[in-house]
């Protein structure tokens, strides 16, 4: 199963498009913040189907206007890779 492709600008510049989430890749030399890279990890996070895992093994809402358990579990581990230490 192919994830990414590789494609080139008229520039010459490589770019990565993804095939799991609509977003591109790209060089750029603009600021940016430190975070940004946690798109690629939700990508990853994505494409391993983690998201149907987590509702599939957890708990569903005790009413029909609940949230599915990885409507929770997703930003938690996003929140932890990205740097946070405790919840409050």
């Amino acid at each position: 199963m192919e994830l990414t492709t590789t494609t080139y600008h008229q520039r010459g510049e490589a770019m990565m498009t993804q095939t799991v989430l609509p977003f591109k890749l790209e060089v750029t030399n603009e600021t940016i913040t430190a975070h940004a890279g946690l798109v690629v990890f939700g990508e990853f996070v994505h494409g391993l189907g983690l998201n149907a895992l987590v509702n599939r093994n957890l708990p569903k809402p005790g009413s029909g206007a609940g949230y599915a358990p990885s409507a929770f579990i997703e930003p938690l581990i996003l929140m932890l890779h990205g740097g946070g230490r405790s919840l409050e």
